[in-house]
Order: structure tokens, then C-alpha cells, then sequence
């Protein structure tokens, strides 16, 4: 299989043009050295179109780096962005952007062509022209236009375009798109990828989005006397996600030549169509719903009246055109602002690569870290809860070195159980006429899913976002799986996302399963569970914790641990303070409503269903959840390396257990095509 290489994917323009990539069939490898970016980027990519997409976090200078890349995927064309790109920087530190644009990108085209790649796009600028306006009849800006830069960054793109013209030359059968760019502007529509500028923004409607969440006091308009209809310059803005899927016209066009037929030729990216600061600053209030504040400022030196693109050859060659407006712009940048305020830079929340191999960035650890010392980590495999810190205190079991996870003996520490936790009696059911025979991984039955389930997959994200109300602070955590139809024998496919809720005392867990419109079967079954196993005695036991639930009733089950039917009493009353260990054990699944619940619980109650406390510590546990049930384990059958049996217990949301091989249950589970499943538990760590 094929792949592009896309050099700074993890950037504002790089990113986006990735989910286009992906969107339209393409395989993608990216590589970035996160010297302006951010791999939440890559993640939130991934979690957009739902597949891995391969990253290297590499400097295109280190062409040996780059070469084991090459060596590893079959590349079969790049897209280049990879490059230091503020303009006023460029001229306080020339040396350090002809280093980086230019030397990387002679590294990069050095191992192209040692691999025996030679189809390039190559992400250029406007700023290549200089000022166009010294030039009769050069506005808009065509491709002919004489070449000028103004300053070291427009110098190196023009290099840069200069040096693949030499390479056509001297070998005509590479190709090159050269995609000079204006004014790009926006963010993705699902708010998940935005522009993330360090330090202060360099242009436009970035800064004046910092305005308006307070992060600014003010936008400076730099000169009001131009000959324009408002006084202020005029600029061709085009959206992001336009100007990305640009470079999928160009990278069609140039696949589209006969086979040893190359090319170079430039292009000109904007929408052939100018609007003012002043446009664009009543377009962003509008978005914003208010005026913002701002301040007219002498004109900047180099400044022009206008500088707008001429895309004809683009529309005409790539079959290429501009169709978003400034104000989708505006309302896609203000809807990335006000759920991303800090872009990806949340104060309180650190990652680490949570995997043997630390290249490999699919599975991440993540530590959420609060004023009080209240510590939470969670990790993408299995979307689990790898650790809890109360007061100093390890509250839920788990393991440090991530490849205990993957063993046998594993217990599911703290991970999403699914499609279907807990068991489903002889590993079959009957749904709409079809019987479905699924994994047997515990005797006859099927046990949390099978030997493929959740906890054994690795999602999809996450997205990480932080909220401040007053002196409250609330991250949250979305990871995603796509659960396709057959695995371990269920039907349809299930889109599966796992939203965390955590702040300085809990840890709120949202079960979220789609069963998607496009799927084969007409219904599937549903499930969804957390199995942590938790412990707050501050010792290796949790013998002498003292629970306490909200009901005594459970399902009563057989010898195979599958329920009657019946709804009956525990041996101990646990509605009464009930201390647990070594003769007072449990594996049952306690009933708090016996008339069950739809397939969607979220909007109701989150009912405290069990506290514990231990002697040792002074910390209580509250559980509660949206489900029908919880099954309460005392962890007996633990035993793997590091923990004995006892040495955690679940309080686990759950159905009825086998629910869809009980007719008046069956309902509980069943998920139709285009509905969604959902629930949510919620565990407070509180001073007892």
C-alpha cells in the first residue's frame, strides 16, 4: 500500500490538509519535529476520520531519521510544509529559518531521491511577490508575476521554488505543484483543529480571536488612509479547509500524468476576491456575537493597499475553487476559540508515551494534576483509567509498565469493557430472525466482549479540553473506537467514544454507543462498563474496607454465573455497613431498578449506588451511575504478577447481566441502526 508523506502534518495548514487527505482515499505518514506544533493535532486527526495515521517526530535535517521512513512505508509523493513560518521573526533570526526551510528541505529532497520518489507539493507563500502593487496591472496577483521577496521567510519559500525548478531541469521527470498561498483563515467546522499559535499571533483573526476570550486587550489596526472603501488594507482571505483541499487538486493533477511525464508549475491559492481588516473584523463580531475592542495604529512598514490572488489557473488546471466565505471562517475560528481557549495548552495535563517502543505514539499516557494533589492518568488502550492519587494515596490497581496490559493475566485493570460486558449465556443470541455465534472466551459463554474486545483495542484520541468555572477546574478526555460488524461475532458497526469527566475530587466516565446509519445489520447489542478495580486502604489488601450500597437485590445466577430471571437478596444485607474480605466476598450484579432502562440512560439520575471507606485512610469512594444495575466484585479471582486476590474491588455500571437472551430484558441492550447507546457512572474520592 501507498502512503504521501506530509512534512509538518501536525500544523495548522498541514493538519487539515491530512483529514482531507484521509478523506479522499489516501494513506498519510506524517512527520514533524513539534517545534511550532503539537502532536494533540495528530491525535485529534485520528480521532476525526477514525484510522491511524503514522507519525515520526523527526527534523527533515536528519535525512537518516527520514530515510528509515522512506525504508519503512511506501511513499509515493510528499506534500512539504514542514517550516519556521512567522515573517517577523524570519528577519530577526535569518539564520535560523535558511537552516531550517532551506537545508531541510534540500535533506528532504535528497532522500526522495535515494527513494526513488519524485512527486512533490510544495507549500509556498505569496509573500514569494514582494509588493505586487510596484507592477501595473498585477492586481490580483497572477502566477506570472515577477518574484520580490521582502524578507528572510519569503526568501526561503522562493528559494526553495527555485531549487525544485533546477531539480525539473536537470531530471524532467520530477514533479512539482508549487501552491503559493494568501491569507489562510478558519479552523476545522467540528472544532477539534484550529490554528495554535505560541506566543502572541502573527496575523489577523488569530489575534482577534485572544481578544475575544480575554487572553488580549485589544487589536491594533495598523493604518486607516489606504484607498479603500473602509480606509484599511485590503487582503485575500481563504479558509483552511479550501486551502486544503487545494492541495489534493494538485496532488490529483500531478498523478494524473502520463507515466514518466513531469512537471513544475505554480499555482496561486486564494478565493480572486479582497476584503478589508475592517471586513474582517465586523465578520469575527458578528461570529462572536459583540464588538471587540481595537485601536487604529500607524501603517507598518512594507505595508500595501492590496494584495489579493489571481486563482484562474487553479480554478481552470486543478478544477479547484474557493467555495467558504470569511464569515465560515469567522464562525469555525470562534467555535475552535471557545472550546479550545488555550488551543492545546491545558496547564494541568501532561502526556508521556505509554509503550515499550517510545516512537510509537498510539498509546499515550495521560495525567490530569490538580492544586490539591488529586491525580488522575488514563491511557488509549483499552480507553482505561491506569491510575487514581487521592491524598497521596494509589486508589485504583494498575499497571506502570504498559505491557503488563496486554497479559493473560491482566484482571481488565481499569479498562472500557465492550461490546457487551459481563457474560452472554452459551456465547450466542438471536436478533431480527439471525442467530449470531460469538467468541467462547469463558467456557460456553462470552465474557466482556470476547477474546477481541475493547479492552484489547486501542482508541482514538483524545481529545483533551479543560474548563474553569470561578475556582473549579474540569478536564475532559474523549477517546474513540469504531467497532466494526463481525468482530467477535456481533453485528453492525459501533462507533464507541469514552468521555471522561475529571476534576479535583471524581472521575465522571460517559458510555457513548452509536450504532451508525451506515452499518450492515439492522440492530446490534450494547453494553458498556469501566472495569478499575479500586483500593483505599493505602496497603496491597482491601480486607477491613467498609461498604455500603443503595439495595440488597441482585440477580440470581446459576452454576455458569447466569441469571434465573430472578431477583433475590444477597447473603449479607450490604444496605448496612458490610466489611469485606476473606469470608465476606462478592460477584454479583445488584439490581437498582428491577423494571431495567431504555438503551439511552444519560439523562437520568446519576444515583450514588455504594460508598466504601477503610480504617487506614481517610478517604470514601461514592459510585453512582445511570445503569439499572452494578455488579459488585470483591476481586477474589485476582492473580497476576504484583497483586494477590482482594487486592482491588469493581463497582462496575452495568445491564442486567445476559440481558439479551432474556425476553423482558432484551430491551435494555438493543441498538438499532442509527440510534446510540449511553450511560455514565461517576466515582467521588472524598475526605471520610
Amino acid at each position: 500500500m501507498s502512503y504521501i508523506l506530509v512534512t509538518g502534518g501536525a500544523g495548522y495548514i498541514g493538519s487539515h490538509t491530512v483529514i482531507e487527505l484521509v478523506n479522499h482515499g489516501y494513506k498519510v505518514v506524517i512527520v514533524d519535529n513539534l517545534c511550532n506544533s503539537s502532536y494533540d493535532a495528530v491525535a485529534r486527526i485520528e480521532y476525526i476520520v477514525k484510522q491511524h495515521v503514522p507519525f515520526f517526530n523527526v527534523d527533515l535535517r536528519d535525512s537518516d531519521a527520514l530515510d528509515k521512513v522512506f525504508k519503512q512505508y511506501d511513499i509515493q509523493g510528499v506534500i512539504h510544509f514542514a517550516a519556521l513560518k512567522a515573517v517577523g521573526e524570519s528577519t530577526k533570526i535569518p539564520l535560523q529559518y535558511y537552516d531550517n526551510n532551506i537545508g531541510g528541505t534540500i535533506s528532504l529532497l535528497n532522500v526522495m531521491k535515494a527513494n526513488s520518489v519524485k512527486t512533490v507539493v510544495f507549500s509556498s507563500s505569496a509573500t514569494v511577490y514582494g509588493d505586487a502593487t510596484r507592477f501595473e496591472n498585477m492586481i490580483p496577483i497572477p502566477e506570472h508575476c515577477p518574484n520580490d521577496p521582502t524578507n528572510p521567510y519569503g526568501k526561503t519559500k522562493y528559494m526553495i521554488e527555485q531549487i525544485l525548478k533546477d531539480i525539473h531541469t536537470a531530471d524532467n521527470q520530477w514533479r512539482s505543484a508549487i501552491l503559493r498561498y494568501f491569507n489562510p483563515i478558519g479552523a476545522h467546522p467540528s472544532g477539534l483543529l484550529g490554528e495554535d499559535p505560541l506566543g502572541i499571533p502573527n496575523n489577523l483573526l488569530p489575534y482577534l480571536a485572544q481578544v475575544a476570550i480575554g487572553r488580549r486587550d485589544k487589536l491594533s489596526i495598523f493604518g486607516n488612509d489606504y484607498d479603500s472603501h473602509d480606509g484599511t488594507p485590503i487582503r485575500d482571505y481563504i479558509h483552511v479547509v479550501d486551502l486544503a483541499k487545494g492541495h489534493i487538486s494538485a496532488l490529483n493533477y500531478l498523478n494524473k500524468l502520463e507515466t514518466g511525464e513531469g512537471l513544475f508549475r505554480e499555482w496561486n491559492l486564494g478565493t480572486g476576491k479582497g476584503s478589508t481588516v475592517f471586513d474582517v473584523y465586523h465578520a469575527f463580531c458578528k461570529a462572536v456575537g459583540r464588538e471587540l475592542p481595537y485601536e487604529v495604529a500607524g501603517r507598518r512598514g512594507g505595508d500595501v493597499l492590496n494584495l489579493t490572488a489571481n486563482a484562474t489557473r487553479a480554478n481552470t488546471e486543478l478544477k479547484w475553487e474557493a467555495t467558504l466565505s470569511v464569515e465560515d471562517a469567522c464562525k469555525d475560528l470562534w467555535k475552535w476559540t471557545t472550546e479550545n481557549p488555550f488551543g492545546f495548552n491545558i496547564d494541568n495535563y501532561k502526556w508521556q508515551v505509554f509503550n515499550d517502543d517510545k516512537s510509537d505514539y498510539s498509546n499515550r499516557l495521560h495525567t490530569v494534576s490538580f492544586a490539591n494533589g488529586f491525580k488522575v492518568s488514563l491511557a488509549n488502550r483499552g480507553a482505561l483509567l491506569q491510575s487514581v492519587v487521592k491524598n497521596g494515596t494509589s486508589v485504583v490497581c494498575g499497571f506502570q509498565d504498559p505491557s503488563r496490559y496486554i497479559e493473560k493475566s491482566n484482571p481488565f485493570f481499569g479498562t472500557t469493557v465492550g461490546r457487551v460486558a459481563n457474560r452472554i449465556g452459551g456465547a450466542k443470541f438471536e436478533l431480527n430472525g439471525n442467530t449470531y455465534q460469538l467468541a467462547a472466551n469463558e467456557g460456553a459463554n462470552t465474557l466482556h466482549g470476547g477474546f477481541h474486545g475493547y479492552d484489547k483495542q486501542t482508541f482514538f484520541g483524545p481529545v483533551a479540553k479543560q474548563e474553569k468555572n470561578g475556582d473549579k477546574v474540569v478536564n475532559t478526555f474523549l477517546f474513540k473506537y469504531e467497532d466494526k460488524d463481525g468482530n467477535n461475532g456481533f453485528p453492525g458497526d459501533v462507533e464507541c467514544v469514552i468521555k471522561y469527566t475529571v476534576d479535583d475530587e471524581s472521575v465522571g466516565i460517559e458510555f457513548i454507543g452509536s450504532h451508525l446509519e451506515t452499518s450492515p445489520a439492522e440492530a446490534t447489542v450494547i453494553n458498556l462498563t469501566n472495569h478499575s478495580y479500586f483500593n483505599i486502604s493505602g496497603t496491597d489488601s482491601t480486607d477491613g474496607t467498609v461498604v455500603k450500597a443503595i439495595t440488597n437485590t441482585q440477580l440470581e445466577v446459576d452454576d455458569s454465573l447466569l441469571p434465573t430471571g430472578k431477583f433475590v437478596p444477597t447473603h449479607t444485607d450490604i444496605t448496612k455497613p458490610t466489611k469485606i474480605g476473606p469470608d465476606c466476598a462478592f460477584d454479583y450484579c445488584f439490581v437498582v431498578n428491577e423494571a431495567g432502562s431504555g438503551i439511552d440512560t444519560r439523562s437520568d439520575e446519576l444515583k450514588p449506588v455504594l460508598e466504601a471507606t477503610h480504617p487506614n485512610t481517610n478517604i470514601k469512594l461514592v459510585a453512582a451511575t445511570t445503569d439499572p444495575a452494578f455488579q459488585l466484585y470483591t476481586g477474589t479471582g485476582i492473580d497476576t504478577p504484583g497483586f494477590k486476590p482482594r487486592s482491588g474491588f469493581c463497582v462496575e455500571n452495568s445491564r442486567f447481566v445476559n440481558a439479551i437472551n432474556v425476553p423482558e430484558w432484551r430491551k435494555q441492550v438493543i441498538v438499532k441502526r442509527g440510534e446510540t447507546y449511553g450511560s455514565k457512572a461517576k466515582y467521588t474520592f472524598v475526605d471520610a
